[in-house]
């Protein structure tokens, strides 16, 4: 939308959008969204867009469409080493906050206890929302927040009932790619006994904040924005992505636009480039057009 453009009347962008849409209909609000675009998602039929597309502000729409996780190997090609370099150079990543927007997060993994951890940064504005088989007071100083987004989700499907809705990661993805992120120091971690050895995330003095926009039962790019848009808000340094959407150009791709928005407000945005070879062949092309 263009904000520019909205009446004096209406003390701010939210109020705008929901007065707009109820000159359609009014029940279909999903999100507003504050810092990744001027706009919000909501329910349209074929009708109705076309009739909104001719008010006042309207600039464009993008279809929701569903995402899909990507995964990752150890970065050992970084080659990073521990007594020299960037990672002692960094200190470990202490006092970065980074945000994860995944399938949630097991707060009783070794990899998120705070043995060693600074305090929280006083910029922090995040929290720890409650949910199913989830409370407050699994937060501590290394997982210092967490949040679920899942509105775009039963919009999409208005039957579906959400078995853990909280935080909780039940898939086993968010736990994996945040420890990857940001996972303290575990020693004698293994695989059923194999390979025994010290694990640590990239950054393992760095703080983490669970955005769970991905559910076993689906997951569309409404609520992946909406999670980027809090994280912008709650004030994170970092966002860690490993999801994704195929077949969509970076200009057509409403998470490649929110993660832009975040990179414009100084967060530096990883982002996984799909679990092919085709797709990161795919990305560079795109990435070196650009």
């Amino acid at each position: 939308m263009d904000t520019s453009l909205m009446p004096k009347v209406f003390s701010s962008h939210h109020s705008w959008y929901i007065a707009t849409l109820s000159s359609i209909q009014n029940r279909n609000l999903i999100y507003t969204y504050s810092n990744v675009v001027h706009g919000f998602s909501a329910t349209f039929s074929n009708e109705e867009l076309e009739e909104f597309q001719t008010m006042p502000g309207f600039v464009s729409s993008i279809r929701d469409v569903p995402v899909t996780l990507d995964t990752t190997h150890t970065p050992e090609f970084l080659h990073l080493n521990s007594f020299h370099g960037a990672w002692p150079a960094s200190h470990y990543g202490e006092g970065v906050i980074v945000g994860v927007v995944d399938s949630g997060i097991w707060p009783e993994s070794e990899s998120f206890r705070d043995d060693g951890m600074a305090e929280v940064p006083s910029k922090w504005r995040g929290e720890c929302m409650m949910g199913t088989s989830f409370n407050s007071s699994m937060c501590n100083k290394k997982l210092i927040g967490a949040r679920y987004f899942n509105n775009g989700l039963l919009a999409n499907n208005p039957n579906l009932t959400i078995l853990v809705n909280s935080s909780r990661d039940t898939d086993g993805h968010g736990t994996h790619t945040s420890s990857i992120a940001a996972g303290n120091y575990v020693d004698g971690a293994s695989y059923f006994g194999y390979a025994k050895g010290l694990a640590r995330g990239m950054a393992p003095l760095a703080h983490v904040a669970m955005y769970k926009a991905l559910w076993p039962e689906g997951g569309y790019a409404s609520d992946v924005i909406a999670a980027i848009d809090q994280a912008i808000e709650d004030g994170v340094d970092i966002l860690s992505l490993s999801l994704g959407q195929d077949g969509l150009t970076l200009y057509e791709d409403p998470i490649a636009i929110a993660s832009f928005a975040a990179m414009e407000k100084g967060i530096f945005v990883a982002s996984s480039a799909g679990n092919s070879v085709l797709h990161i062949k795919v990305f560079t092309m795109a990435f070196r057009g650009y």
